[in-house]
């Protein structure tokens, strides 16, 4: 369970950013449902959206992101 605040600590983005990066990984030709693939993608989606909104956000294509 989290705590809610008026805005996103660091270290939950970098934990946002890091799990993204590994959903990104995922082989193309790994198997999955059309309804699962679906889910992946929102998910994928939410996330980006949380590390755009961060006034500070971090740049998640670089190999060493950082605020």
């Amino acid at each position: 369970m989290s705590i809610l605040s008026d805005k996103t600590e660091h270290r939950a983005i970098q934990i946002i950013a890091r799990s993204l990066k590994i959903l990104e990984k995922l082989p193309p030709d790994v198997r999955m449902s059309k309804s699962d693939d679906f889910e992946l993608s929102l998910a994928k989606n939410m996330l980006k959206s949380i590390i755009e909104n961060d006034p500070l956000s971090i740049d998640i294509s670089s190999p060493n992101a950082r605020r």
